[in-house]
């Protein structure tokens, strides 16, 4: 570590409590706690570049929820295929979103890049989400979630093959 700099700093009354009851492994003091803020935040940060990084970053924010779901599913012996679907999928679909860059001479073409990721990305959560409704009983607590979407989703795969037949006719 580097030579180490005072810095003073003024917080309010409810963030010094909330610092001082911040759990931080080997961090007893105010100093340390605020070192290990600052830590966290520098190691997020270079997280934020690299899309697996990224998203392993971001499947630890969901944990929780994933953890809690799976609690919940073991007590109630049910199921969510979608639940699960999309907790697997959010996470990569946030880490190309948060670690893609514009820059500079290359912005066009990082811009595509991102567009043809996402849109992957996107395409295969909506599948596995689609795959859900072609079973006879649907992996889901409500049986019924997807019923009020199917009628709009079946309308558009009906347009989007109608245009894809004008097409390959016109081609």
């Amino acid at each position: 570590m580097g030579q180490m700099q005072t810095v003073s700093v003024r917080m309010s009354d409810e963030d010094f409590q909330w610092l001082l009851a911040l759990q931080e492994p080997g961090a007893r003091t105010p100093s340390e706690r605020l070192r290990a803020l600052l830590a966290k935040a520098r190691e997020q940060e270079s997280r934020m570049r690299d899309p697996e990084l990224c998203a392993s970053w971001m499947r630890g924010l969901t944990q929780p929820f994933v953890d809690a779901v799976t609690a919940f599913e073991r007590k109630t012996r049910t199921h969510s295929d979608i639940v699960r679907t999309v907790a697997e999928w959010a996470p990569q679909i946030m880490a190309t979103l948060a670690s893609s860059r514009l820059t500079g001479d290359r912005a066009e073409q990082d811009a595509t890049e991102a567009e043809a990721v996402l849109t992957q990305q996107s395409l295969l959560l909506l599948t596995a989400l689609l795959r859900s409704a072609v079973t006879s009983t649907l992996s889901a607590y409500d049986k019924k979630v997807l019923d009020g979407y199917l009628p709009d989703i079946i309308e558009l795969a009906n347009i989007i093959s109608t245009k894809s037949g004008k097409e390959t006719q016109n081609a």
